[in-house]
């Protein structure tokens, strides 16, 4: 048996730093989507084992990749005893802050038990995907949807629609361990209580209100660039291309550009990669086709 679904990518349209946790980590408020670019991931019974291929110089394919303890967790979790054979056709660049690895993660968790037969309930689901990392959990929902926590306590809400995306990136990797190392302390000393809403739905009305342009924010962009000049140079040009937003996602260091029509994005498009820069045309995933588009 064989199966083939794709690994797509996420942008963060907000992302605050609500104080420092008691347990090292950061409370974050972050708003994520799901968009159309994407890798392509391929599972294979074969044997014992987990095998991991890819061709992409950046991607182990040890246990370190993320797919390969994504695997191994979940056969742990369920006693499968059984193997595979997976290879990853890698589109999306690597410790880029759209979720790459995060999303070969939770796509590795969902089709290895339709493919070693091990349906587990979705409490567990979540909980195996958390011990991954932050971003795993929402992959498993996509669409737009709050994170919360450490980013891991996520909750859908109503999909946020957008046609004309350009994502960019230098080919800088930002790992997020150093990113939120060094964290200057203004971004972590107010307490997260403070800040945070007195509901979900005030969470989102604050972020996203009928017929008003996306307030777009992240608390991250000014602690990267800084250390990354380079990408305040693609979010001017990127402005100077007609973009009606701009935001660097997650921890870095991908830029993306929403604009009001395709050709605006396809000349944009066309500026960037002359300039050679890695850049894609996409759009926002509702959650409904992201869930089809992986047979949940």
């Amino acid at each position: 048996m064989i199966l083939t679904l794709p690994s797509f990518a996420k942008i963060n349209w907000t992302l605050e730093i609500l104080g420092k946790r008691p347990d090292g980590y950061h409370e974050l408020r972050t708003l994520l989507q799901t968009v159309s670019v994407a890798d392509e991931l391929t599972f294979e019974l074969a044997g014992q084992g987990i095998e991991i291929h890819c061709d992409h110089p950046d991607v182990p394919c040890d246990e370190t990749n993320l797919v390969h303890r994504a695997a191994t967790l979940l056969d742990e979790f369920t006693g499968a005893g059984k193997g595979v054979r997976i290879t990853i056709n890698k589109q999306l660049p690597v410790a880029a802050g759209i979720g790459g690895g995060s999303s070969n993660a939770a796509v590795t968790l969902i089709a290895l038990q339709k493919l070693w037969n091990v349906p587990i309930a979705p409490r567990d689901l979540f909980s195996l995907g958390a011990k991954l990392g932050a971003d795993v959990p929402f992959f498993f929902i996509g669409g737009t949807c709050l994170g919360v926590g450490r980013g891991d306590e996520i909750y859908p809400l109503a999909d946020i629609n957008e046609e004309f995306l350009l994502l960019v990136n230098a080919g800088i990797a930002v790992p997020t361990r150093d990113v939120y190392a060094n964290l200057p302390p203004e971004l972590t000393k107010q307490s997260a209580v403070a800040k945070m809403p007195l509901s979900l739905e005030a969470a989102y009305a604050a972020i996203a209100r009928p017929g008003e342009p996306l307030p777009l924010s992240n608390d991250l962009e000014s602690p990267v660039f800084v250390r990354h000049p380079l990408l305040i140079e693609i979010k001017e040009r990127l402005k100077r291309t007609g973009a009606r937003g701009v935001l660097m996602s997650g921890s870095g260091s991908t830029i993306f550009a929403i604009f009001d029509s395709a050709d605006e994005r396809d000349g944009a498009n066309r500026d960037l990669s002359n300039a050679g820069l890695w850049s894609a045309s996409a759009r926002t995933l509702s959650r409904a086709e992201y869930q089809r588009s992986l047979g949940l």
